[in-house]
């Protein structure tokens, strides 16, 4: 029997992507549609029941706080949240049974819009897809919305967000007017920029829960035009893209949506998104592409088209603002090509393109250890922020080091609060008590380097990935948590200015009872546990 097992194993690592097709993405499609299903014959929370569920979630805290006071040994563990460490869209797979956990995963109603302050309400555990959908029927849409439906709006407020709107609005925090918090007394506090709780405001973005636990929050909305004019334009050198990226994102009038994805080293395509009028929607003249349509290209490969333009050429299109806005997701932001190679085929895409995204959580939480290993060692999930200026050599060093495409390049305006990511000028520094803004640059990089597919076993990827953090932290960039960190927690504090969150720490009662950060992002399985058997590796190749 265990022989058996054996050669089943074999057999799939060998044919994944069968395996995928006839396995895991329809049983992923029965898992969503059993959830779906759920909520259809099963009422979701009411928004005016969240002050009921609000009191619950402190009376449990409460409930662990004196427990802890008196000494209690289950409450020596620290508190988190009870959602599934599978239905997170980050690479790792959080181990909760160290923990105490408290019931929040109902927290997912969109509370209120208030269009005369321009802004949405919402529970936590609302996802992108479900606030972009809401809006989207009214006419709105969020300031800074990312690509990907199934990213919850806590996560991202209290993680990292960043969006191809970026260079306008800052990070996806940057658009929070309120955050609601239970701190580790129980107590719930509204903190927002300009009241007694001013400084926690500042301090909770990047905290991944460390200093309280978050139950509602208020973000800017946008009136949404009913279609984006994306304009595509393919360069063929790397100067001349990141020249020209540099003069857009130092317009007057930017774009309000700025993208480039990055083909080759000297093979780009920029575009740039314009909300589109209604007269130039009832024109007619230009054509309109629902690229979320399971029958459409995956947009990266439709992208990949506009290559064949030719030098100085352009092609405009208008796009639905729901589609633009998720125009990645179908594709995992790139990421479905490394399991899937196939799912951009006309024969896949007619045929099983709806089941498409696979459930990520059910990928997930079905992967095995040595595929959880292989992320690691043999793939690249990496996103980096970095000041704009420096945005050539970062692609330079990209292609030398992993020779991974497409990359994901989009500009941000990173604003400097006195928080855990600070402007390089100011690290170390008290805040001044008047935020400061830079022009950065972010880059994903998502896939397997060359050399590993041209079969070379032993690549020193754990090595690479750590020589390119050191480098973002000297340029004043940053890691996006999400990834897997390949730091330690001395190269974390100085990648994040963490003195501020150390002073929230203390104020409001976290310490020993919440994660620190690190230990909320630092990958299960140990990237620095790789480094010797990689240093024998080159060792060996230098003799």
């Amino acid at each position: 029997m265990t022989k058996i097992v054996e050669v089943a194993k074999k057999w799939a690592e060998e044919h994944r992507e069968w395996t995928i097709i006839g396995v895991a993405l329809p049983l992923g499609t029965m898992a969503s549609a059993w959830e779906r299903g759920k909520s259809w014959f099963r009422k979701g929370p009411a928004p005016q029941d969240h002050d009921a569920r609000v009191s619950r979630v402190q009376a449990e805290v409460k409930r662990y706080g004196n427990a802890r006071a008196e000494g209690a040994a289950w409450a020596q563990q620290p508190l988190r949240t009870d959602r599934k460490g599978a239905a997170s869209m980050n690479t790792r797979m959080s181990d909760k049974s160290g923990s105490q956990t408290v019931g929040m995963s109902d927290l997912t109603a969109i509370l209120e819009v208030d269009e005369a302050r321009g802004v949405v309400r919402l529970e936590p555990f609302v996802t992108v897809g479900e606030v972009a959908r809401y809006l989207d029927g009214r006419g709105l849409q969020l300031e800074a919305t990312i690509e990907m439906k199934d990213a919850t709006m806590g996560g991202l407020v209290m993680a990292v967000g960043m969006t191809t709107h970026s260079h306008v609005s800052g990070l996806v925090h940057d658009t929070v007017t309120a955050y609601e918090i239970v701190t580790a007394n129980g107590e719930l506090v509204r903190a927002t920029a300009d009241n007694e709780h001013a400084d926690l405001f500042r301090a909770l973005p990047w905290s991944h829960g460390t200093l309280g636990l978050l139950v509602a929050l208020e973000m800017r909305v946008i009136p949404a035009s009913s279609h984006v004019r994306l304009v595509y334009r393919p360069f063929y050198s790397l100067e001349a893209y990141a020249e020209e990226y540099a003069r857009l994102v130092k317009d007057d009038n930017p774009p309000h949506f700025l993208e480039t994805l990055i083909f080759g080293k000297d093979r780009a395509v920029l575009m740039e998104g314009y909300l589109a009028t209604e007269a130039e929607v009832g024109a007619g003249r230009l054509p309109i592409n629902p690229v979320d349509h399971h029958i459409r290209p995956l947009f990266y490969k439709h992208v990949e088209s506009m290559l064949e333009l030719g030098e100085d050429e352009r092609h405009e299109e208008l796009i639905p603002m729901y589609d633009y806005l998720m125009r990645h997701d179908r594709s995992m932001c790139m990421c479905l090509a490394q399991i899937l190679p196939t799912a951009n085929e006309a024969w896949f895409r007619y045929t099983m393109g709806w089941m498409l995204p696979p459930n990520a959580s059910f990928l997930k939480g079905t992967r095995p250890q040595e595929e959880r290993e292989n992320t690691i060692r043999k793939q690249v999930w990496q996103e980096y922020a970095f000041p704009a200026e420096h945005f050539a050599d970062m692609v330079a060093r990209v292609h030398d080091d992993f020779e991974i495409y497409p990359l994901l390049a989009y500009p941000c305006k990173v604003i400097d609060h006195g928080g855990l990511v600070r402007l390089p000028r100011n690290r170390g520094k008290s805040y001044s008590g008047r935020p400061e803004m830079g022009a950065y640059l972010d880059i994903g990089i998502y896939g397997i380097p060359q050399r590993i597919k041209d079969g070379d076993e032993r690549f020193d990827t754990v090595t690479r990935v750590r020589k390119l953090e050191r480098e973002v932290r000297s340029l004043g960039g940053f890691v996006h948590t999400y990834c897997d960190l390949f730091g330690t927690e001395d190269e974390f504090h100085e990648m994040f200015d963490h003195n501020l969150w150390q002073e929230m720490r203390t104020k409001y009662a976290g310490e020993g009872a919440f994660p620190t950060i690190y230990e909320k992002v630092k990958p299960e399985v140990d990237p620095l546990g790789f480094l010797d058997e990689e240093r024998s590796w080159n060792a060996d190749a230098a003799e």
